[in-house]
C-alpha cells in the first residue's frame, strides 16, 4: 500500500485540520441532516463523519454539501452499510466528489453476509486503482484480533487482513477490541499500523463488553492511549462513536454537554498533551 506521509496527506486530501475531532452520525440516529450538523456546530466539533446509509436524505449530495456550506462543517468519512453493493458505492463516491471526503469507510458485513463480502473483495482493488486519492477503509469489528479468530462473527475481523491482504486503511474502533487484547497486544503494536489508520472511532467499554460508552467514565485506559497516540504523531480524524439511549437522545441540551465534555477530555489528554521527542513510546497506565 501507498503510504502517504503526513504533510502530503493532509495538503491531498484537504483536510482542513489535523487531528480533528470530528462526530459519527449514527450516534445520533433519530435526528435528522440539519439536527445532526447544527448539534455537531454547537458542541465545537470540527466536522461529521457522514453514515449515509441510515438517513436517505444523505443520499442526496447537494443536501448535504449544502449542510455542510451552511454549517461550515465539512464531511471528513463517509461511511458506508455493511450490506455493501455497486449502488452504495457508487453514492459514496459522488458524495466524496460533492463534499470532497476523501475517506470512504466500510463497516464489515457478518459471517453470513457472503454477498456484500465478495463485493468487497472482489472489487475494492480496481476501486482503489481507479480513485488514488481515496481512503478506502473497512472497520474491525466487534471482537476484532489482530490474527484469526476460531469462530468470527464478523468478515475482516482479523485486523492483519484488512492492512496486508486486503490492502485498505483501518477504520479502527478502539472499543472493538476487547481490553486486555487492547492494553496488552495493541497498544504495543500501534505505532506499526499508526500510517494505515484513516480515522480512530473514540469511545469507551466495560469490562463486561458493553461498547461505545462515554470516554474516561470506564474500563479503557484512554488518557494512555492518547498519550501513546500523541508520541507517535497520529494526526488523522478522530471520531466520536457512542451509543446514546433513547432518553439521552430526547434532551439534545444533554447530548451537546456530553459531546463537549469529550472535546474538553479529547484536548486535555491529546492536545494539549506535551510531547518529549527524546522520551520512549511506552505505554504507561493512569489513574
Amino acid at each position: 500500500m501507498n503510504i502517504i506521509k503526513y504533510d502530503i496527506y493532509l495538503t491531498k486530501t484537504k483536510m482542513i485540520k489535523p487531528n480533528a475531532l470530528i462526530l459519527s452520525s449514527d450516534s445520533l440516529p433519530n435526528y435528522g441532516l440539519d439536527l445532526i450538523f447544527s448539534t455537531i456546530k454547537e458542541a465545537g466539533l470540527d466536522g461529521i463523519d457522514l453514515a449515509m446509509w441510515k438517513w436517505f436524505d444523505a443520499w442526496n449530495e447537494d443536501y448535504v454539501e449544502k449542510l455542510s456550506f451552511q454549517y461550515d462543517l465539512p464531511v471528513y468519512v463517509i461511511q458506508t452499510s455493511a450490506k455493501l453493493n455497486q449502488k452504495e458505492m457508487n453514492k459514496a463516491l459522488d458524495l466524496c466528489e460533492a463534499t470532497g471526503s476523501t475517506t470512504i469507510c466500510i463497516n464489515a458485513p457478518r459471517i453470513t453476509e457472503f454477498k456484500a463480502s465478495s463485493f468487497i473483495k472482489d472489487n475494492l482493488p480496481e476501486y482503489q486503482k481507479q480513485n488514488p486519492w481515496l481512503n478506502f477503509s473497512i472497520i474491525n469489528p466487534t471482537n476484532s484480533n489482530f490474527f484469526a479468530l476460531p469462530i468470527p462473527e464478523f468478515h475482516f475481523s482479523n485486523v492483519n487482513d484488512i492492512v496486508k491482504k486486503y490492502e485498505a486503511y483501518l477504520w479502527l474502533d478502539i472499543a472493538n477490541i476487547d481490553i486486555e487484547n487492547f492494553e496488552e497486544d495493541f497498544i504495543r503494536k500501534i505505532e506499526e499500523y499508526s500510517p494505515y489508520i484513516s480515522v480512530l472511532y473514540f469511545s469507551d467499554k466495560d469490562k463486561k463488553g458493553h461498547n461505545h460508552l462515554l470516554p474516561g467514565d470506564w474500563d479503557l485506559n484512554l488518557t494512555g492511549f492518547l498519550k501513546k497516540l500523541r508520541k507517535i504523531w497520529y494526526a488523522r480524524p478522530v471520531s466520536i462513536k457512542i451509543d446514546f439511549s433513547n432518553q439521552e437522545l430526547s434532551n439534545r441540551d444533554k447530548i451537546i454537554e456530553q459531546l463537549v465534555k469529550i472535546r474538553e477530555f479529547y484536548e486535555k489528554h491529546f492536545l494539549n498533551e506535551k510531547v518529549d521527542p527524546q522520551g520512549d513510546n511506552n505505554f504507561e497506565d493512569e489513574e
